[in-house]
Protein backbone atom coordinates (compact mmCIF):
# COMPACT_ATOMS: atom_id res chain seq x y z
CA UNK A 1 0.00 0.00 0.00
CA UNK A 2 1.25 3.48 -0.86
CA UNK A 3 2.43 5.21 2.32
CA UNK A 4 -0.03 7.66 3.89
CA UNK A 5 0.20 10.37 6.54
CA UNK A 6 -2.41 12.47 8.30
CA UNK A 7 -2.81 15.77 6.46
CA UNK A 8 -5.71 17.72 7.95
CA UNK A 9 -9.03 17.79 9.74
CA UNK A 10 -11.84 19.62 7.95
CA UNK A 11 -14.08 21.41 10.46
CA UNK A 12 -17.34 22.64 8.89
CA UNK A 13 -17.80 26.19 10.18
CA UNK A 14 -20.42 28.92 9.79
CA UNK A 15 -17.73 31.44 10.81
CA UNK A 16 -14.12 30.34 10.15
CA UNK A 17 -12.79 33.76 11.21
CA UNK A 18 -14.41 33.40 14.63
CA UNK A 19 -12.79 29.96 14.98
CA UNK A 20 -9.43 31.50 14.13
CA UNK A 21 -9.84 34.26 16.71
CA UNK A 22 -10.93 31.80 19.41
CA UNK A 23 -7.84 29.67 18.84
CA UNK A 24 -5.64 32.77 19.01
CA UNK A 25 -7.06 33.47 22.47
CA UNK A 26 -5.84 30.01 23.53
CA UNK A 27 -2.31 30.57 22.23
CA UNK A 28 -2.74 28.73 18.94
CA UNK A 29 -1.60 30.66 15.88
CA UNK A 30 -4.35 30.49 13.27
CA UNK A 31 -4.39 32.31 9.96
CA UNK A 32 -6.68 33.34 7.14
CA UNK A 33 -6.40 30.77 4.39
CA UNK A 34 -8.16 32.00 1.29
CA UNK A 35 -11.07 31.58 -1.08
CA UNK A 36 -11.94 28.63 -3.30
CA UNK A 37 -13.70 30.57 -6.06
CA UNK A 38 -14.92 27.49 -7.95
CA UNK A 39 -16.54 26.05 -4.81
CA UNK A 40 -17.86 29.21 -3.16
CA UNK A 41 -15.95 28.44 0.04
CA UNK A 42 -13.21 29.94 2.20
CA UNK A 43 -11.12 28.80 5.15
CA UNK A 44 -8.96 29.59 8.14
CA UNK A 45 -6.12 27.32 9.20
CA UNK A 46 -3.96 26.25 12.15
CA UNK A 47 -0.76 24.37 11.31
CA UNK A 48 1.18 21.91 13.49
CA UNK A 49 4.13 20.98 11.31
CA UNK A 50 2.73 19.26 8.22
CA UNK A 51 -0.67 18.54 9.76
CA UNK A 52 -3.36 21.14 10.28
CA UNK A 53 -6.95 22.09 11.05
CA UNK A 54 -9.07 23.66 8.32
CA UNK A 55 -12.20 25.58 9.31
CA UNK A 56 -14.16 25.48 6.07
CA UNK A 57 -17.07 27.83 5.48
CA UNK A 58 -19.43 28.83 2.69
CA UNK A 59 -18.86 32.27 1.20
CA UNK A 60 -21.14 32.09 -1.84
CA UNK A 61 -24.00 29.60 -1.36
CA UNK A 62 -25.16 30.09 -4.96
CA UNK A 63 -21.85 28.57 -6.10
CA UNK A 64 -21.46 25.93 -3.36
CA UNK A 65 -24.90 24.43 -3.87
CA UNK A 66 -24.14 23.75 -7.54
CA UNK A 67 -20.83 21.93 -7.00
CA UNK A 68 -21.23 18.39 -8.35
CA UNK A 69 -17.63 17.17 -8.71
CA UNK A 70 -16.33 17.56 -5.13
CA UNK A 71 -17.83 15.27 -2.45
CA UNK A 72 -16.27 17.34 0.36
CA UNK A 73 -18.11 20.50 -0.69
CA UNK A 74 -21.31 18.50 -1.19
CA UNK A 75 -20.94 17.15 2.36
CA UNK A 76 -20.32 20.66 3.69
CA UNK A 77 -23.46 22.01 2.01
CA UNK A 78 -25.54 19.12 3.37
CA UNK A 79 -24.20 19.05 6.93
CA UNK A 80 -23.46 22.67 7.87
CA UNK A 81 -27.18 23.42 8.44
CA UNK A 82 -27.07 20.76 11.21
CA UNK A 83 -24.55 22.91 13.09
CA UNK A 84 -20.81 23.56 13.10
CA UNK A 85 -18.76 20.37 13.55
CA UNK A 86 -15.68 18.50 12.30
CA UNK A 87 -16.75 16.62 9.19
CA UNK A 88 -13.96 14.69 7.51
CA UNK A 89 -10.24 13.97 7.49
CA UNK A 90 -7.67 14.07 4.70
CA UNK A 91 -4.68 11.75 4.37
CA UNK A 92 -1.62 12.82 2.42
CA UNK A 93 0.07 10.86 -0.34
CA UNK A 94 3.05 11.58 -2.57
CA UNK A 95 1.92 9.13 -5.26
CA UNK A 96 -1.78 9.48 -5.99
CA UNK A 97 -1.61 7.42 -9.18
CA UNK A 98 -0.23 4.39 -7.32
CA UNK A 99 -2.64 4.98 -4.43
CA UNK A 100 -5.56 4.83 -6.86
CA UNK A 101 -4.28 1.50 -8.18
CA UNK A 102 -3.88 0.15 -4.62
CA UNK A 103 -7.40 1.20 -3.60
CA UNK A 104 -8.98 -0.24 -6.73
CA UNK A 105 -7.22 -3.55 -6.02
CA UNK A 106 -9.05 -3.54 -2.67
CA UNK A 107 -12.35 -3.34 -4.56
CA UNK A 108 -13.04 0.34 -3.95
CA UNK A 109 -14.67 2.70 -6.43
CA UNK A 110 -13.01 6.10 -6.69
CA UNK A 111 -14.01 9.65 -7.55
CA UNK A 112 -11.35 11.96 -8.89
CA UNK A 113 -8.68 13.19 -8.83
CA UNK A 114 -10.33 16.57 -8.22
CA UNK A 115 -8.04 19.55 -8.78
CA UNK A 116 -7.99 22.31 -6.17
CA UNK A 117 -6.36 25.70 -5.89
CA UNK A 118 -6.53 28.96 -3.97
CA UNK A 119 -4.60 32.19 -3.60
CA UNK A 120 -2.94 32.81 -0.26
CA UNK A 121 -3.09 36.23 1.37
CA UNK A 122 0.40 36.88 -0.01
CA UNK A 123 -0.80 36.11 -3.54
CA UNK A 124 0.85 32.69 -3.88
CA UNK A 125 -1.15 30.12 -5.84
CA UNK A 126 -1.48 26.82 -3.97
CA UNK A 127 -2.46 23.76 -5.98
CA UNK A 128 -3.40 20.22 -5.00
CA UNK A 129 -5.28 17.11 -6.11
CA UNK A 130 -7.89 15.20 -4.12
CA UNK A 131 -9.09 11.62 -4.47
CA UNK A 132 -12.30 10.31 -2.90
CA UNK A 133 -13.64 6.84 -2.25
CA UNK A 134 -17.16 6.58 -3.68
CA UNK A 135 -19.49 5.26 -0.99
CA UNK A 136 -23.23 4.78 -0.74
CA UNK A 137 -24.47 6.64 2.34
CA UNK A 138 -21.54 5.91 4.70
CA UNK A 139 -22.08 6.21 8.44
CA UNK A 140 -18.50 7.43 8.96
CA UNK A 141 -17.12 9.14 5.83
CA UNK A 142 -13.89 7.52 4.71
CA UNK A 143 -10.89 9.85 4.42
CA UNK A 144 -10.17 11.63 1.20
CA UNK A 145 -6.62 11.79 -0.11
CA UNK A 146 -4.59 14.82 -1.02
CA UNK A 147 -1.39 15.34 -2.96
CA UNK A 148 0.13 18.79 -2.84
CA UNK A 149 1.64 20.50 -5.87
CA UNK A 150 5.09 20.81 -4.32
CA UNK A 151 7.57 18.60 -2.50
CA UNK A 152 7.07 17.86 1.22
CA UNK A 153 10.44 19.38 2.14
CA UNK A 154 9.52 22.68 0.49
CA UNK A 155 6.09 22.76 2.13
CA UNK A 156 7.56 21.88 5.53
CA UNK A 157 9.94 24.83 5.32
CA UNK A 158 7.19 27.22 4.23
CA UNK A 159 4.87 26.09 7.02
CA UNK A 160 7.40 26.61 9.83
CA UNK A 161 6.39 30.26 10.18
CA UNK A 162 2.76 29.20 10.79
CA UNK A 163 3.61 26.41 13.27
CA UNK A 164 4.95 28.60 16.08
CA UNK A 165 2.37 28.74 18.88
CA UNK A 166 2.46 30.66 22.18
CA UNK A 167 0.69 27.62 23.70
CA UNK A 168 3.77 25.44 23.10
CA UNK A 169 5.62 23.38 20.49
CA UNK A 170 2.36 21.74 19.55
CA UNK A 171 2.14 18.55 17.52
CA UNK A 172 -0.90 16.51 16.57
CA UNK A 173 -1.02 13.32 18.64
CA UNK A 174 -4.47 11.99 17.75
CA UNK A 175 -7.34 12.72 15.41
CA UNK A 176 -10.54 11.90 17.31
CA UNK A 177 -13.37 9.95 15.67
CA UNK A 178 -16.71 9.06 17.29
CA UNK A 179 -18.09 5.67 16.20
CA UNK A 180 -20.89 3.29 17.14
CA UNK A 181 -19.06 0.00 16.48
CA UNK A 182 -15.39 0.29 17.46
CA UNK A 183 -14.34 -3.20 16.34
CA UNK A 184 -15.95 -2.80 12.93
CA UNK A 185 -14.33 0.56 12.19
CA UNK A 186 -10.89 -0.49 13.44
CA UNK A 187 -11.06 -3.67 11.35
CA UNK A 188 -12.23 -1.92 8.18
CA UNK A 189 -9.94 1.12 8.25
CA UNK A 190 -6.84 -0.87 9.26
CA UNK A 191 -7.50 -3.30 6.40
CA UNK A 192 -8.24 -0.64 3.77
CA UNK A 193 -5.23 1.52 4.58
CA UNK A 194 -2.77 -1.06 6.01
CA UNK A 195 -2.49 0.67 9.40
CA UNK A 196 -1.06 -0.75 12.64
CA UNK A 197 -3.63 -1.23 15.42
CA UNK A 198 -3.03 -0.19 19.03
CA UNK A 199 -4.50 -1.58 22.25
CA UNK A 200 -8.02 -0.56 23.25
CA UNK A 201 -8.43 1.45 26.47
CA UNK A 202 -11.07 3.34 28.44
CA UNK A 203 -11.07 7.15 28.44
CA UNK A 204 -13.00 7.94 31.61
CA UNK A 205 -13.14 11.67 30.88
CA UNK A 206 -15.06 11.05 27.65
CA UNK A 207 -16.97 7.99 28.89
CA UNK A 208 -15.62 6.01 25.95
CA UNK A 209 -13.64 2.98 24.85
CA UNK A 210 -10.93 4.08 22.41
CA UNK A 211 -8.38 2.46 20.08
CA UNK A 212 -5.69 3.85 17.76
CA UNK A 213 -4.64 3.29 14.21
CA UNK A 214 -1.10 4.61 13.85
CA UNK A 215 -0.29 7.19 11.17
CA UNK A 216 2.60 9.64 10.73
CA UNK A 217 1.77 13.23 11.76
CA UNK A 218 -1.32 12.19 13.73
CA UNK A 219 -2.78 8.81 14.64
CA UNK A 220 -6.49 8.04 14.32
CA UNK A 221 -8.18 7.51 17.70
CA UNK A 222 -11.59 5.86 17.35
CA UNK A 223 -13.91 6.13 20.36
CA UNK A 224 -17.27 4.54 21.16
CA UNK A 225 -19.36 5.52 24.19
CA UNK A 226 -19.62 3.23 27.20
CA UNK A 227 -21.51 5.80 29.30
CA UNK A 228 -22.77 9.37 29.10
CA UNK A 229 -20.14 11.84 27.91
CA UNK A 230 -18.87 13.91 25.01
CA UNK A 231 -18.58 11.00 22.58
CA UNK A 232 -22.17 9.89 23.19
CA UNK A 233 -23.39 13.48 22.87
CA UNK A 234 -21.47 13.99 19.64
CA UNK A 235 -22.82 10.79 18.09
CA UNK A 236 -26.35 11.84 18.99
CA UNK A 237 -25.87 15.27 17.39
CA UNK A 238 -23.90 14.43 14.25
CA UNK A 239 -23.56 10.67 13.87
CA UNK A 240 -20.22 8.99 13.22
CA UNK A 241 -17.77 11.77 12.47
CA UNK A 242 -14.40 13.18 13.56
CA UNK A 243 -14.89 15.22 16.72
CA UNK A 244 -11.55 16.97 17.25
CA UNK A 245 -7.82 16.63 17.89
CA UNK A 246 -5.44 15.90 20.74
CA UNK A 247 -2.34 18.11 20.64
CA UNK A 248 0.78 17.39 22.69
CA UNK A 249 3.79 19.40 23.93
CA UNK A 250 1.71 22.26 25.31
CA UNK A 251 2.83 24.66 28.04
CA UNK A 252 -0.28 23.73 30.01
CA UNK A 253 -3.28 21.44 29.71
CA UNK A 254 -6.21 22.94 27.86
CA UNK A 255 -9.55 21.68 26.58
CA UNK A 256 -11.02 23.95 23.92
CA UNK A 257 -14.65 23.39 22.95
CA UNK A 258 -15.09 25.15 19.63
CA UNK A 259 -17.93 25.09 17.12
CA UNK A 260 -19.01 21.55 17.89
CA UNK A 261 -15.48 20.11 18.18
CA UNK A 262 -12.97 19.53 20.97
CA UNK A 263 -9.28 20.46 20.80
CA UNK A 264 -7.30 19.11 23.75
CA UNK A 265 -3.77 20.22 24.58
CA UNK A 266 -1.64 18.12 26.93
CA UNK A 267 1.38 19.48 28.74
CA UNK A 268 4.86 18.53 27.49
Amino acid sequence: MTSLAFDHLVHFSSDPSLAKNTMLQHGIQAIEGGKHENWGTYNTLAYFGMGYIEWLGIQDPSVSIQVDDNPLIQQLVTELPLGDHPGRIALRTNNMDQLAVDLKEKGLKLHGPVKGSRLTESGELLQWSMLFIAEEQPTLPLPFFIQWGEDDAIRREKLKVHSSHPAGSLQIKDVLLAVEDLDDKISRWSSLFDLQVGEAFINEKWGAKCQRLYLPHGSLLFCTPVEDGIVKDYLHAFGERPFGLQLENGRQNQSILLQGGIYEITKE
